[in-house]
């Protein structure tokens, strides 16, 4: 059978209503961050390390989300060359544009480890390391000069690799050349190693070393199950409105969105095997130094939540998206991917503010929301507006024709 679609629904504008409501989100994030920032700035309730400006701790929830989605958005791409996948060809322009956001997160990346560093990250007080054996054996590797200039390089050779991919990409669709697929494919091989390790040390940085006395040898592969999922939530969002306004047409059907909610439930299962491995190592093996990170989130109010995780984040998708019809069903789907999107950043919120935070209040989850939902406002209207720049989806691919008559 023939799939059908015209140049017009290959070639996007973004519609007036959804800049309207991008921008709302935008809003609603910066009034969050201002509040955090200058209203709430001054916590009664510290902890013993000096934090004390709430708007840091925010901003780093808010922005680690879509800073890691862009990431895995490449490396969506990157399995997709090197696997010489057809099924997620007409999908992945999408996921290359996902790229487009990284610069944006460069410079929110840099306010906050420049200037934020001293506020939400113990090891950097000099009089701290100075007393603790442990840090000063650390500080090789946790110090104020290396930390962000590793970080800056790795978002720097993250937006290199988005743009070569991105530029070949879209070469392709005038030239048809098979070339540029063969660069391509080279080019995953060297971004996957380049990510797996990068990402770890971004999830180590970040998160991690909020708690520098606590360590866990499976913390990278952990966060990236929550943020692998929230790139397929996202994808399938995106995707969702594409399709309600007219674009895609016959080029992206059912059969490839049930793929994406097939790894997105995927990795689901995942993170749950994976937080589930690193707790109950932690339970069995009781030593102080590793038992404490669960010890923080188990009391001053954070027990509600370190006990509901498991039921928002693993049961109830899990249930959901089970069911066969449910994975087709675009509109279920986009449901079920907004309630993954607000599981992870109740996660976020919960790893971060306990290092900083001693009590848990309804009004910092609040603000991390709002921060949040601004900054994916911010991320979702960069890669639209990137997604005008060329045909949304690869028509010089070689491979486009098996992607069209994708079955299951």
């Amino acid at each position: 059978m023939k799939v059908e679609y015209n140049d017009s629904q290959i070639t996007y504008k973004m519609p007036s209503a959804t800049r309207g409501w991008l921008l709302g989100m935008m809003v609603l994030g910066v009034i969050s961050l201002l509040i955090s920032f200058l209203v709430l700035n001054k916590s009664p309730d510290l902890s013993k390390s000096g934090h004390s400006n709430l708007g840091w701790s925010v901003l780093l929830v808010s922005l680690f989300l879509p800073f890691g989605v862009a990431s895995c958005g490449i490396f969506f791409t990157a399995v997709s060359h090197v696997t010489g996948s057809h099924w997620s060809i007409t999908v992945r322009r999408l996921a290359e544009n996902f790229s487009r956001f990284l610069p944006i997160a460069f410079v929110l990346l840099a306010v906050l480890v420049f200037l934020g560093v001293h506020d939400i990250y113990e090891w950097s007080h000099k009089e701290v390391v100075a007393k603790d054996h442990l840090l000063q054996h650390k500080s090789g590797w946790l110090n104020e000069p290396f930390f962000p200039i590793r970080l800056i390089v790795i978002a720097g050779i993250w937006i290199f690799f988005g743009n070569l991919f991105l530029k070949n990409s879209t070469s392709q669709d005038d030239s048809k050349s098979l070339d540029l697929t063969l660069k391509n494919n080279k080019l995953s091989a060297a971004y996957i190693l380049v990510f797996a390790i990068s990402f770890s040390i971004v999830a180590y940085d970040l998160l991690m070393s909020l708690t520098p006395h606590w360590f866990s040898t499976i913390w990278a592969i952990y966060i990236f199950a929550g943020i692998y999922q929230s790139t397929f939530a996202i994808m399938l969002i995106l995707i969702s409105h594409l399709k309600k306004n007219g674009f895609y047409g016959g080029s992206v059907n059912e059969n490839h969105i049930h793929d994406l909610a097939k790894y997105m439930k995927s990795f689901c299962i995942f993170w749950a095997y994976i937080g589930f491995s690193q707790f109950m190592l932690i339970w069995y093996a009781n030593l102080p130094e590793e038992t404490f990170f669960y010890e923080l989130r188990l009391m001053g109010g954070w027990t509600t939540i370190s006990y509901a995780l498991p039921f928002i984040k693993f049961i109830i998708p899990f249930l959901l998206l089970v069911n066969r019809p449910n994975k087709r069903d675009i509109n279920f789907l986009t449901k079920v991917s907004i309630w993954i999107l607000f599981t992870e950043i109740v996660e976020l919120h919960w790893i971060v503010f306990p290092s900083n935070f001693e009590s848990f209040d309804i009004i910092s989850l609040v603000m991390s929301f709002g921060g949040s939902i601004g900054v994916l406002g911010l991320f979702g209207f960069t890669v639209l507006k990137g997604m005008e720049k060329s045909k949304i989806i690869p028509v010089g691919d070689p491979r486009l024709e098996e992607c069209l008559h994708h079955h299951q």
